[in-house]
């Protein structure tokens, strides 16, 4: 009886292995969306946003954009967190001490942005979690240390941003907003600084969406009559080139890589027109030739695999002819241990970022 009971439960596992996964993950596009964007996972579970040095960023405010999507036709708010350069930190330190008046200290950080002698980061963040994850603390403290303003945000569906559940389109959207609420905010000063964008992993996806469509987006989202400028530069760390050879790489597909349907259930679905979350990051930055972009992967990377991530770099590299901006791999050694999340603690990363934004500012 035991035996029999065993057999069959090892075989029911196997049924729905083999069976029920697939079937859900090929019409259900709801099971897709969530695996791709995992929003759903939200560790830690009590963050004060409001308070940014309580996740152990210093020198930070959090700020909210509101406004209409055209995209879900609903109101949306977005949480941002602003991270200020390390010397404009020491200097306003004072400021952030004790019960500060939060409106004065808006108003002396909007002055400070809009002035900035000192590059800015825009950073999208990639699925699961928010912008208080452990992991992504850390890269705000590696581009505070580099003496660069950073803009931190969650998109809708993440944080403590409106409760709506995430697409592709509603994420570009939220993503369009906030750089053109960092556009209009620089535009105040005399001199803008540089402006990079810095996507993480789904991030790169959403932020290569953003630019390589920048015109095209200006105008339809926003209703403007020129585009939104173009960043200075691009950085991509740990990218892949599209979602559906994402999914064809990702170490779990080994679980089912050898079933016959494979393909055309867990990859082909993400190749259909009718795909609302394709990413292709490929097809995007073909469009953004003038863009300077530099892709950061690390060889053990098992996430996003190293693979996809040299396919983009071929893409936009093949996408581009002599006299357009220039496109850069560094590749991480897999005896460096980085993986997925920790390129930020390479050695060498500081003086790969400063040439980068020394040569494209």
């Amino acid at each position: 009886m035991g035996l029999f009971l065993g057999a069959s439960i090892s075989a029911g596992i196997f049924v729905f292995h083999v069976a029920v996964v697939p079937l859900i993950f090929k019409y259900s596009k709801t099971f897709r969306r969530s695996l791709i964007f995992a929003n759903f996972v939200q560790w830690p579970l009590s963050i004060d946003y409001e308070d940014p040095s309580s996740s152990g960023i210093d020198g930070a405010r959090n700020l909210n954009i509101e406004y209409h999507s055209k995209i879900d036709r609903c109101p949306i708010r977005i949480g941002i967190w602003h991270i200020l350069p390390k010397s404009t930190y020491e200097r306003m330190k004072g400021s952030f001490e004790g019960n500060c008046d939060k409106e004065q200290l808006n108003i002396a950080m909007d002055e400070e942005l809009a002035n900035s002698k000192t590059p800015v980061i825009l950073y999208c963040h990639g699925n699961s979690n928010s912008r208080a994850a452990w992991h992504r603390i850390q890269l705000y403290k590696f581009f505070q240390q580099m003496d660069f303003h950073t803009i931190a945000f969650d998109y809708r569906g993440y944080g403590d941003s409106t409760n709506l559940t995430p697409s592709e389109g509603g994420v570009v959207e939220d993503s369009l907003i906030v750089y053109d609420w960092l556009n209009t905010t620089l535009d105040k000063g005399e001199e803008k600084p540089p402006v990079f964008v810095w996507g993480h992993s789904l991030g790169t996806g959403i932020s290569s969406h953003l630019l390589g469509n920048l015109k095209e987006l200006s105008c339809e989202i926003l209703e403007r009559s020129s585009p939104l400028p173009q960043p200075n530069g691009l950085i991509l760390e740990s990218p892949f080139n599209n979602i559906a050879d994402e999914v064809a790489n990702h170490p779990l597909a080994k679980l089912v890589i050898w079933l016959p349907y494979f393909e055309n259930t867990f990859v082909d679905p993400f190749r259909a027109r009718c795909c609302e979350h394709a990413f292709v990051s490929d097809v995007h930055l073909a469009r953004a030739r003038s863009l300077p972009v530099l892709v950061l992967h690390a060889k053990d990377d098992v996430i996003v695999p190293f693979v996809v991530g040299k396919k983009l770099y071929k893409a936009i590299l093949e996408s581009r002819s002599e006299g357009d901006a220039a496109v850069t791999l560094h590749a991480y050694d897999s005896k460096l241990n980085l993986g997925h999340k920790w390129i930020c603690t390479a050695p060498d990363l500081p003086d790969v970022i400063r040439n980068f934004v020394k040569t494209h500012r």
